[in-house]
């Protein structure tokens, strides 16, 4: 648990964030700026293990077609965003503003409506 916390807050910190513009409130990501920052967050996963139960990707993740990546749903305040190679499909859930919260395998997130 202490390491997917230390994963997360690292990535927070480092990640691109289209989230403010010169202090004048939230900016929403459309579905191109959604999949780009979800698909660095899926980059790193090819670096270190991020602790979420499917462990380290190997690097053909780096380098998957744009037909790969999709918007799996779009919601008012988030969406997940799905990353397929070969037989598996990796789901990023993130805010509208480009925060990532969580991935996983099976694109089925505990507390939200879908």
């Amino acid at each position: 648990m202490f390491k997917r916390y230390l994963f997360f807050m690292a990535l927070f910190i480092s990640s691109p964030s289209y989230a403010h513009q010169g202090g004048h409130g939230d900016i929403i990501l459309n579905n191109n700026q959604a999949i780009s920052v979800a698909y660095s967050v899926v980059k790193q996963f090819t670096d270190l293990d991020p602790g979420l139960g499917f462990g380290k990707l190997d690097n053909s993740w780096n380098s998957l077609p744009e037909a790969a990546r999709r918007v799996h749903i779009k919601k008012h305040d988030y969406l997940i965003i799905a990353f397929t190679n070969k037989d598996k499909t990796l789901y990023v859930l993130m805010s509208v503003s480009g925060d990532i919260y969580d991935a996983n395998m099976t694109g089925e997130f505990e507390g939200l409506e879908q």
